[in-house]
């Protein structure tokens, strides 16, 4: 399984962040605007199926060199689900998500 590289916003935002348990490495994320510009939310199951559930968590995943940005999210408190890939299939759209085990949960100024 292939992790994102951790990238740092800047900027004086106001951020968390989490430590993927496996790598060491550290992620920051924040909450999406709710009815707001930008991105929303969306929904998608968690990677073990069952029930939709609301990716609403923007997760910064870009190296600096590959230019990946973000992903969308759900951090609880010892595990992260992340939307890694999308596909289409017969006209239908699926979310490929992935479950990180985490060590959470630092608040940050940036």
């Amino acid at each position: 399984m292939q992790h994102m590289q951790p990238h740092q916003p800047t900027g004086g935002m106001k951020m968390q962040s989490f430590t993927h348990k496996e790598t060491g490495k550290t992620f920051y994320y924040e909450r999406l605007p709710i009815n707001g510009p930008g991105e929303e939310a969306v929904l998608a199951p968690p990677p073990h199926g069952g029930k939709d559930m609301v990716y609403g968590q923007r997760i910064f995943v870009d190296d600096g060199e590959h230019g990946q940005g973000w992903r969308y999210g759900v951090v609880l408190t010892s595990v992260a689900y992340v939307i890694v890939d999308e596909r289409e299939e017969d006209g239908r759209h699926f979310w490929i998500t992935e479950r990180w085990p985490i060590r959470r949960n630092n608040y940050v100024e940036l």
